[in-house]
């Protein structure tokens, strides 16, 4: 296993934390602070520049394209190197483009083709920071529980940072200088790089043993392979995929929703949407004592019948009132889940490979959001605007009860304990009774 160096006081700070994990909570509340401004920043900088609704919605897109194109390569790559270091860089990168986007807008030298080159190569370097953060969380904090609140802090720190504060804070920047919503984006950076650089340890695989290098997409098709010969791992993937899809659908119609079926005008709309954010920041905090009282299993198969109910709910409504608190149960729901099973997916990946895997994970689980808008667009153009709502929910609470038996609990216990025990990478073998990996680490 790779070993970390820490210090006493690391272990005696908080049960189960400590201060190397208290640095990377600071990183990741500067940076997500710094993301919510620049998401409510980087549209309103492109209306000024542009009156294409093609090149402006570009902009708000573009930082989504590097996960399906770099996303795999990436996560073999960090695999490769040092995780702490690859954060450094990161935020040093982002914060350089940040700071040249910063300069442009001051001087009048900003234009479309600018802003889209800057939100690809930023939305580049959040890859690489979050597969390499992910990674090197399960080695600053220790027990499982502790893992979960670690994710816990970090998902309420994202989710406050890119939801609730950063946007109107964007907003207000904003309207005050078109250039202090980039400049204080970019100094979350060098925050974040600082806390980053004064992690203590060696946060790199141990040397190989193989023979021979192994190229990129050996190491990238051994990440995948070993993630869809994994049961637990390729199902939960496979069912947030189903869950995303059925997400990106509802937020394609939602605005539609809110207008003819709710009668809300532009301000409910908006807080219809802040709902969302509001059970998610709840449900990021009580994550920690949930996962005390309900096993991972009956927590996924539950939190997605819920989401579906939830959904249905909305397809069926006319109150506004139920239809926000329709919104908040999806979000406080999605934040749980994201929380307990992101801890999950850390335990089970082995040390060597977890970047690969966290990263396959990711993109696995991202690859039905492209076809949710286009499929809810579909449904409500040839029936009903409610038959996309309607269908969602069901399909959620479908795949839940279907996923039952790759994600039992004991299916779960058994993963976790032979991600434990075992002590090779080796790759997880596929029956019926034992459908955990036999992976091991070595020190």
């Amino acid at each position: 296993m790779n070993v970390i160096s820490k210090d006493k006081k690391d272990k005696q700070a908080q049960p189960g934390l400590g201060s190397s994990f208290n640095k990377v909570w600071i990183a990741a509340i500067a940076s997500s602070w710094g993301d919510g401004v620049q998401m409510a920043a980087l549209p309103l900088l492109a209306i000024q520049l542009t009156t294409d609704p093609l090149l402006i919605g570009a902009v708000g897109a573009i930082g989504t394209l590097p996960w399906f194109l770099l996303g795999l390569p990436a996560g073999a790559l960090v695999d490769r190197w040092d995780r702490r270091k690859v954060m450094l860089r990161a935020d040093l990168v982002r914060f350089t483009i940040l700071a040249l986007l910063t300069l442009a807008v001051l001087t009048d030298h900003a234009n479309i083709t600018l802003l889209i080159a800057a939100g690809f190569a930023l939305g580049c370097g959040d890859i690489f920071f979050d597969i390499s953060a992910q990674a090197v969380l399960p080695v600053v904090v220790t027990g499982d529980q502790a893992l979960i609140r670690a994710n816990s802090r970090i998902s309420a720190a994202q989710i406050n940072g890119e939801q609730l504060a950063g946007p109107p804070i964007g907003g207000v920047l904003f309207s005050l200088s078109h250039s202090l919503p980039f400049l204080g984006n970019a100094l979350s950076f060098l925050i974040s790089a600082l806390c980053v650089n004064s992690l203590k340890g060696n946060f790199a695989n141990p040397p190989t043993t193989q023979p021979t290098p192994t190229s990129l997409r050996t190491e990238v098709a051994e990440g995948l392979r070993w993630l869809l010969k994994h049961r637990v791992l390729r199902t939960l993937a496979g069912t947030a995929a189903i869950g995303n899809l059925v997400f990106t659908a509802k937020m394609s119609l939602l605005v539609l929703l809110a207008k003819n079926q709710l009668g809300l005008g532009d301000i409910g709309y908006g807080l219809l949407l802040s709902s969302t954010a509001v059970g998610a920041f709840i449900g990021s905090f009580l994550s920690a004592p949930i996962s005390k009282k309900i096993q991972v299993g009956t927590m996924r198969c539950v939190g997605m019948s819920i989401e579906g109910l939830a959904v249905l709910g909305l397809g069926l409504t006319t109150s506004p009132w139920i239809a926000g608190a329709m919104m908040a149960t999806i979000g406080f729901s999605m934040s749980v889940q994201i929380v307990i099973v992101g801890a999950l997916r850390q335990r089970l990946a082995p040390t060597e490979i977890r970047g690969r895997v966290l990263s396959a994970s990711r993109l696995i689980s991202l690859m039905g959001a492209p076809f949710g808008g286009i499929l809810a667009g579909y449904l409500a153009s040839t029936t009903s605007l409610r038959t996309p709502f309607i269908t969602g929910g069901l399909l959620m609470i479908i795949v839940a009860l279907a996923s039952l038996p790759a994600l039992s609990n004991h299916a779960i216990q058994q993963a976790t304990n032979h991600a434990t025990n075992e002590t090779t990478p080796t790759e997880p073998t596929e029956t019926t009774t034992d459908t955990t990996p036999k992976h091991a680490t070595t020190k």
